[in-house]
């Protein structure tokens, strides 16, 4: 049998997907970016919602979006959070112009209301 540990949580290959919200300061290192794509490849997790915090999260939003269009989940809704700062990203030259108005799915301009 496959497990997998979710913030504490150990999840069964044989059990229903567990619904998560991922709040993610991605865009800085690439840590965030490899667990966002590990976490939608795994059958046992249903991503609810993604929301970005820490300094440019309208920026870190486009980047989310942008990588899941990449691999075809606009299912995914996204919540964009409080903007801090307006630091640039690692990954800003992969990018590019993309913008949230590219996005086939749902953002929220309020991600912090949304998770509430």
């Amino acid at each position: 049998m496959f497990w997998i540990a979710v913030t504490g949580i150990m999840l069964s290959a044989t059990a229903a997907p567990v619904d998560v919200i991922l709040d993610t300061d991605l865009g800085d290192d690439i840590d965030d970016t490899w667990a966002l794509c590990q976490m939608l490849g795994t059958p046992e997790i249903n991503p609810k919602l993604i929301v970005t915090a820490a300094h440019n999260t309208p920026l870190k939003t486009r980047l989310v979006a942008k990588i899941l269009e990449s691999i075809g989940r606009t299912d995914v809704p996204l919540g964009i959070g409080k903007k801090t700062a307006d630091k640039p990203i690692n990954q800003a030259e992969w990018l590019g112009d993309y913008s949230l108005d590219d996005y086939k799915g749902v953002v929220h301009k309020d991600g912090i209301q949304v998770m509430i």
